[in-house]
């Protein structure tokens, strides 16, 4: 049976991410190498992994294929900000800005970019998104799956619940008996 899996960020071939994020490679080759390593390790030929953008910083479209290829599961992208046409010309299965699924009964939103509100959240929806790196804090019903976050690996729903349950609900105070003009 199939797997579905969550990433976002991988940014191949972009050698100053490891600068900005502090990630822990000598080069953008060893980066790439332990991410498709640490991909196809979780991730199984027949699963879907929904990759939340900014998957290469290349825009040589052979240099982008060979990575793609090197690439477990049914890909479908979410595209991001560092996603240039070479990424974009892939065989993804799908490409939209916003993507909807449902995985064991959980509505899932996904985008690059974290939302402060979006379709289903009153009802258990929860957003999943990128591009922050690991630098905006989880809530109950929100959290970045980029690989800054999860060991350079894709992550299933089941260990994403496990940090959501951990995570802390953002302190909202409720306005109490209208509004006082001053």
């Amino acid at each position: 049976m199939s797997k579905i899996w969550f990433t976002a960020d991988t940014h191949f071939m972009h050698a100053n991410v490891i600068k900005y994020c502090k990630r822990p490679f000598a080069s953008a080759d060893d980066m790439d190498a332990h991410m498709i390593e640490a991909w196809n390790a979780v991730v199984g030929k027949n699963d879907l992994v929904f990759h939340l953008g900014d998957f290469a910083i290349s825009r040589d479209p052979r240099t982008v294929r060979r990575i793609f290829s090197q690439l477990n599961g049914s890909k479908h992208l979410t595209p991001g900000n560092h996603d240039a046409a070479a990424t974009l010309a892939l065989p993804w299965a799908k490409t939209d800005q916003i993507q909807f699924k449902t995985v064991d009964g959980l509505q899932i939103v996904m985008s690059h970019y974290a939302m402060r509100v979006w379709p289903g959240q009153h009802y258990g929806a929860i957003q999943l998104y990128g591009h922050s790196h690991g630098n905006l804090a989880a809530t109950r019903n929100s959290i970045d799956v980029g690989v800054d976050c999860w060991g350079f690996a894709p992550v299933s729903i089941e260990d994403i619940r496990l940090r959501l349950a951990e995570a802390a609900e953002p302190a909202i105070e409720e306005p109490r008996g209208g509004l006082t003009v001053r």
